[in-house]
């Protein structure tokens, strides 16, 4: 593994391995916060693990179903530019392509900003199809809100989503964030396989 894969992409991120859920590198913090579990956590349950992540096909996401798993997670919004749509399905390409031992191994999801349930619902079968491996997570606006101040991203660039995947080890850690367009496939394929490698994740020896 790149030796300082995992600081790159916190520095890329703004935020010292995230620091506590919602909280952005050198804002005060003006309540006693309870750190996240991980890395992860801290991305998908900024207001804590009570909050209900459901998918476009109304399955419920837990942090169970992430446990021991390589994460990737974009952004999308119903009405995205076409960058973000060929983002999407540039990730579904890498989630098809990886071998059977790896696909069980690895999780990919896309986080909507804006958008009701149905609308996102519609985009990801339009866009990948009912039977895509990618599961799109609709929220509420303070979780947007919250994802935008933890990735740093302009509010003024709202409704359009992030630009960037983020990859997560099996211990729910950021391992890296890929910007830019199009997505570079084989390498977010080859990452996901040398991350499947560090099964206590970066943290541990192999």
């Amino acid at each position: 593994m790149r030796p300082v894969m995992k600081h790159i992409a916190a520095l890329a991120l703004g935020l010292p391995l995230w620091g506590s859920a919602g909280t952005a590198a050198g804002e005060p913090r003006t309540t006693a916060a309870v750190p996240a579990a991980s890395d992860l956590d801290a991305l998908l349950w900024p207001a804590g693990a009570a909050a209900r992540r459901v998918d476009q096909r109304g399955a419920a996401l837990t942090a169970v179903d992430l446990r021991d798993r390589i994460v990737a997670v974009s952004f999308v919004a119903p009405d995205c530019a076409i960058v973000c749509v060929a983002r999407t399905l540039d990730l579904e390409r890498v989630a098809q392509s990886l071998p059977d031992g790896l696909r069980q191994s690895a999780v990919f999801l896309a986080i909507g900003f804006d958008g009701s349930p149905e609308a996102l619902r519609a985009f990801a079968d339009g866009t990948v199809g009912a039977r895509s491996r990618l599961r799109v997570l609709s929220g509420d606006p303070a979780w947007s809100t919250a994802l935008a101040r933890m990735l740093r991203y302009p509010a003024t660039a709202l409704p359009e989503p992030p630009p960037q995947i983020l990859l997560f080890d099996r211990r729910g850690a950021v391992a890296s964030n890929y910007g830019g367009d199009p997505v570079d496939r084989p390498r977010l394929a080859g990452d996901i396989a040398l991350l499947d490698t560090f099964a206590q994740g970066l943290d541990a020896p192999r």
